[in-house]
C-alpha cells in the first residue's frame, strides 16, 4: 500500500514540479549567483580532491547511527569549526587544486593556520566543498522528500535520486540513514502532510508536524554525522528558522572565475 501511495505522489509531483529556488544572491554567496557558485564548489570541492589527515567524520556513515542507543556521540567541541584551506598540489587529470578540511576549536585558530571556515561544529561525510555546492544551489526541502518518498519504492531509486541532486557518496550514505529512519518513525504524518500540501511552517511559525518529527527523530544523528547542515552553513531554505539557529557566514573561497 505504501508503494502505491508513492508511486502516485511520485508521478503528481513530476507533473507539477514547481521550480521553489532560493534568493538568486544574498549574503551566504558573497553576492555571487548561488546556481554558478554552487556548481563550481560541486565541480572543484569533491572529496576525491581531499588531502590528508582527513577528518574521522567525513567518511561513509556504514553502519545505521539510528540502530546504536548511544549515539549520536558526545562533541568534544560543540563551538568548534570546520575549516578549509586551498593545497599546493593539483589534481592532474583535471587540472584542479586539491584542498585540506580541518577541525578546530575556534575560529581564531582556524586563521592562524591560514584555514577558511566553511560551517560550524566538527567536519562530517557532508561536508566537503561538493556538498557546500549542492547546498547553496537549490532548494533542498522538495526535492530531498521525494527522495524519501522513492525510498519507500527502492532503495536504489532512493540512492539514484540523491545522487542526481549532486551529493558526494559519504553524504549521501548519512541521508540516506536519516530517510530511512524518518520514514520508519513518521511516515503517516508525513505522507498526511505531503498529500494535503501542508507549508512546511505553521501560522506560529513552527516547523509543520512532518518536519518536527523528522527533527525530534532524525535531527541529532544527522547533524553530528553529516557535519555540514544548511543551518550551520548560513544557507537559507524553504523552511522557516529563527535567525539564531543559522550560523552568519559567507562563502567566499572559490579560485579563479565562475
Amino acid at each position: 500500500m505504501r508503494t502505491l501511495l508513492c508511486l502516485c505522489l511520485f508521478l503528481a509531483w513530476a507533473q507539477n514540479v514547481d521550480a521553489k529556488s532560493l534568493t538568486p544572491e544574498v549574503r551566504d554567496t558573497c553576492g555571487q549567483n548561488r546556481t554558478v557558485l554552487g556548481n563550481w564548489f560541486i565541480i572543484h570541492g569533491g572529496p576525491d580532491l581531499l588531502e590528508e589527515p582527513i577528518p574521522y567524520y567525513t567518511a561513509p556513515v556504514e553502519d545505521d547511527p539510528y540502530q546504536n542507543p548511544d549515539f549520536p556521540p558526545e562533541d568534544p567541541n560543540p563551538d568548534g569549526v570546520c575549516s578549509m584551506k586551498w593545497s599546493d598540489s593539483i589534481e592532474s587529470s583535471t587540472g584542479h587544486k586539491k584542498y585540506f578540511l580541518k577541525n578546530f576549536t575556534n575560529i581564531a585558530d582556524s586563521e592562524a593556520e591560514g584555514f577558511t571556515v566553511t560551517h560550524a561544529g566538527h567536519c562530517g561525510a557532508c561536508s566537503t566543498l561538493q556538498d557546500l555546492g549542492v547546498y547553496i544551489r537549490q532548494n533542498l526541502t522538495d526535492s530531498t522528500r521525494m527522495c524519501g518518498f522513492l525510498g519507500t519504492v527502492s532503495h536504489a531509486l532512493m540512492r539514484d535520486c540523491l545522487m542526481s541532486l549532486g551529493f558526494s557518496l559519504p553524504c549521501i550514505t548519512i541521508w540516506e540513514w536519516n530517510i530511512l529512519n524518518t520514514k520508519d518513525k513518521c511516515f503517516d504524518v508525513c505522507l498526511l502532510s505531503y498529500v494535503t500540501g501542508e507549508p512546511n511552517n505553521k501560522p506560529d511559525g513552527t516547523l509543520n508536524d512532518c518536519l518536527q518529527c523528522d527533527e525530534d527523530k532524525s535531527g541529532p544523528n544527522f547533524q553530528f554525522f553529516s557535519g555540514r547542515t544548511r543551518r550551520n552553513s548560513g544557507i537559507p531554505s524553504a523552511i522557516q528558522r529563527p535567525p539564531d539557529q543559522f550560523y552568519d557566514m559567507e562563502h567566499c573561497y572559490w579560485y579563479g572565475d565562475l
